[in-house]
Order: structure tokens, then sequence, then C-alpha cells
């Protein structure tokens, strides 16, 4: 695994999950052989594993709304996608780029970038949850 790819990945667990799941979950995300079971748990309980106090925004179809939109204009730098889907995963570009290529898929994805993370449920019926996530939280959480 490469330097960038795990300070991405322990960026992300000790920013956006809660304390008492962070270490199991990075512990997956370092190993070769438990990356992807560590990934696709992830898809089936985020809501447990994330930091609901660092929540901006969520809802079905929210990378289709203008507030998204708008977010991704204001945030050019560069993002990196870690997903259970080998096509997706470890894919790097910008927030708007992740985005459209995440959007067109049914399995989970997480995009971390400078200061937010935004994250892809896998689909259910009804759609896939989505939120977007920033390192100091939000009100609507």
């Amino acid at each position: 695994m490469s330097e960038d790819l795990y300070i991405t990945e322990k960026t992300f667990v000790n920013t956006y999950i809660r304390r008492e799941r962070q270490e199991r979950l990075l512990f997956e995300l370092c190993s070769a052989k438990k990356r992807y079971r560590g990934l696709d748990r992830f898809c089936h309980s985020a809501e447990d594993l994330l930091d609901m106090r660092k929540v901006i925004m969520r809802g079905y179809g929210l990378s289709d709304t203008a507030e998204i939109k708008r977010y991704a204009d204001k945030h050019t730098g560069r993002c990196v996608i870690l997903s259970p889907d080998p096509a997706l995963d470890k894919l790097s570009g910008t927030l708007k780029e992740a985005l459209s290529v995440c959007a067109l898929g049914t399995d989970a994805a997480l995009i971390v970038g400078e200061g937010y993370a935004y994250v892809f449920t896998e689909a259910e019926r009804g759609g896939r949850m989505q939120y977007l996530l920033e390192r100091g939280g939000g009100e609507n959480a």
C-alpha cells in the first residue's frame, strides 16, 4: 500500500468514523487481505460507523442536487475514492469527477478530499444514501 493511500485512509478514519469503531476499520483498510471486507462492511453499516456530528448534508440522490454541485465547484483539489469496487478503488480526481464516476455505480464509495468526505452507501431499494461530511462538522448532524 502506498504511503499516500495509508495517510488518506487514516485521515478518513480518524476524522469521520466514531472513535470506538476506528481501530478495527483502520486495521481492515491497511490489510491487503481484509481491505475489501472492511470497505464492504462499511457499505452496509455506514450509519453506525460515521461520526454523525461531521455530517453537513445527507439524503438519497444528494449528488444530483444544486447544493452539491456548488460545493464541488468550490472544492477543486484532488480527492481519492475508496471502494470495494476494484474499478473505482484508489482512483483520484476532482470532487466533481469523483461524484460523476461514483454516481454511475451501485457499490459503495468513499470520496476523501482535503477537509471533507463524501459517502455513497450501497444501492438498496429506494436508492443510495449519501453523506457529505466536513472536518468541522455541521449543524444538521
